[in-house]
């Protein structure tokens, strides 16, 4: 084996962590030692990052060792443990990230990782960080969850209004037919959500939500970690995760108090429709942290990291220079 070969090495690593009872999913972008770990934590519950990781990379360079965790109920992580290891509430996946980080501590020998939630992930995130400050490097939300049922009432006056500008009459009358939106039945929400999210989609960007279900699977099979097995996980995402659902519908942020002990950094979409940016910055203003941040990507919705990658990576390189 000649030297040159030698230096030519995998661009990325895959691996299975014990943690909390089951065997996690984990993709890494190594890069020089001593270059900061981020962990993405993805949304859903069940709509995993690691197969959309690539493009990350491609645009972050060598800014993060950055790894991607298949959380319980999800992807590769779901696949390898099956559904008699499915989700059961918050402090069970609470409990999984600590594990998780634990063995990433151990691995690349720091004492403190950074945290990127995206929409569910940011729900994870920001508890994780109230509770480990000491783990945690810095804290970065994007798509951020501030409260579900704020989340979705705000959403849908900010959607019918986008679809009135649009001219979009189909929507409107969807729309207005949800009635007092969103339901108190929890049930009835959770069936008028994908409804819901499908009108979203037609005023957000980006692979993973907006693009039509063509892109994202064009987008999923470039990836150089995709098996077919993945796409039997994306069915199973809603089902599996439902008791994750359910209590999303309760989770506010504003339960707790906003003392957070490690920075704290937003980088949202300008017209995010999930998550909108209005709730995020009434709630940031209540923050105490050592550090805090605030950046909004101009011409993005949920997922500015897909949808304006360069300018994406830009915020992040500053958020990178306070580390």
């Amino acid at each position: 084996m000649t030297e040159q070969t030698v230096e030519k090495r995998c661009p990325f690593e895959e691996e299975y962590v014990f943690a909390n009872g089951i065997e996690h999913y984990l993709l890494h972008y190594p890069k020089a030692p001593g270059t900061p770990v981020l962990l993405y934590l993805h949304g859903g519950p069940g709509s995993v990052e690691s197969l959309f990781a690539y493009q990350l990379d491609s645009a972050w360079g060598e800014m993060f060792t950055h790894v991607h965790w298949d959380q319980r109920g999800a992807g590769k992580t779901l696949r390898r443990n099956g559904r008699r290891d499915r989700p059961e509430s918050m402090e069970q996946m609470l409990a999984d990230l600590h594990g998780v980080i634990g063995h990433l501590r151990r691995k690349y020998q720091t004492e403190r990782v950074v945290l990127l939630g995206h929409s569910w992930g940011s729900v994870l995130g920001s508890l994780y960080v109230l509770r480990h400050p000491e783990t945690v490097l810095a804290y970065i939300g994007v798509g951020q969850v501030v409260g579900m049922m704020e989340n979705e009432r705000t959403a849908y006056r900010e959607t019918l209004e986008m679809a009135r500008r649009a001219g979009n009459e189909a929507h409107v009358r969807a729309l207005e037919q949800m009635g007092d939106y969103p339901p108190n039945d929890p049930e009835r929400l959770l069936k008028l959500l994908p409804r819901m999210r499908r009108i979203q989609a037609a005023y957000d960007d980006g692979p993973a939500s907006g693009t039509g279900l063509g892109e994202l699977l064009n987008s999923m099979r470039r990836s150089p970690v995709f098996r077919w097995s993945d796409l039997l996980s994306f069915t199973q995402i809603m089902k599996v995760n439902r008791p994750l659902h359910l209590q999303m519908l309760s989770f506010r942020l504003g339960d707790f108090a906003p003392r957070y002990a490690a920075p704290i950094h937003y980088l949202l979409g300008e017209a995010d429709p999930i998550a909108p940016t209005s709730l995020s910055r009434a709630y940031f203003e209540t923050i105490e942290a050592p550090v805090k941040g605030f950046t909004v990507i101009p011409g993005t919705g949920h997922n500015p990291a897909h949808e304006r990658p360069g300018e994406f990576a830009a915020a992040l390189r500053t958020i990178r220079e306070t580390l």
